[in-house]
């Protein structure tokens, strides 16, 4: 009995770890497919709040300046930055809260609904259980970056809708549309590349992995 519960927690375990250990690239590259397929205000300002959300993740690690737990157990490269808040946490919350939000305006408190919505939580749980249990992140660093994450994720929404109590006026969308999009409504195939460059420069995972490259780089030409 005890080998049977012994084997399905490992089961558990590499789950949780392939999960965890490749969300990074699975949420950047669906969100850039996305992206590249719809190409409107919509997904442009979606894009332009979550690469805000990761930039404010980076600030407050350095303002708040607090380590990383001791005993990284991961695969991966270790990272070297602070710990507080989890930028996955934030944006995971982020982007999980945005289209919460997007399916509930689009379908209503539905069967359709709730189903993304659960689907998104339980993704974003396992991502997150593996960043504690490989001993990237504190649970309290998990929680404030949720919080940051879902707070801003709120707050551009709706101003990227014109819905914010406090800024009735302000609608991103609609000055994505006027001044950002040609007329068409959709940004051209061959500007992609700007916010694919953008997104790679602000994923974490990706400065460390150059950080690593020119690091090796550097000790095999010395």
């Amino acid at each position: 009995m005890s080998d049977v519960s012994s084997s399905s927690n490992d089961v558990k375990k590499s789950l949780i770890s392939k999960i965890g250990s490749s969300t990074s690239t699975v949420v950047a590259g669906t969100f850039f497919l996305v992206l590249a397929y719809q190409r409107d205000s919509f997904m442009l300002t979606f894009f332009i709040g979550s690469i805000l959300n990761g930039v404010a993740s980076k600030v407050l690690k350095k303002v708040l300046n607090v380590q990383r737990p001791e005993g990284y157990e991961g695969t991966g490269i270790k990272p070297s930055d602070g710990g507080m808040p989890s930028s996955h946490a934030m944006s995971l919350g982020f982007i999980g809260t945005y289209c919460v939000i997007q399916a509930i305006s689009k379908l209503g408190l539905g069967l359709e609904s709730s189903l993304i919505s659960i689907g998104l939580v339980a993704y974003a749980a396992v991502s997150l259980i593996y960043r504690v249990q490989c001993k990237l992140h504190t649970k309290d660093q998990i929680i404030v970056g949720l919080i940051f994450g879902i707070s801003n994720s709120f707050l551009w929404h709706s101003l990227a809708f014109g819905q914010n109590p406090y800024l009735p006026n302000i609608s991103i969308m609609e000055f994505v549309s006027a001044n950002i999009l040609p007329s068409s409504g959709r940004m051209p195939i061959q500007y992609l590349a700007i916010p694919a460059l953008v997104g790679a420069a602000v994923v974490g995972s990706f400065e460390r992995r150059i950080s690593l490259w020119l690091k090796n780089r550097k000790s095999k030409e010395e």
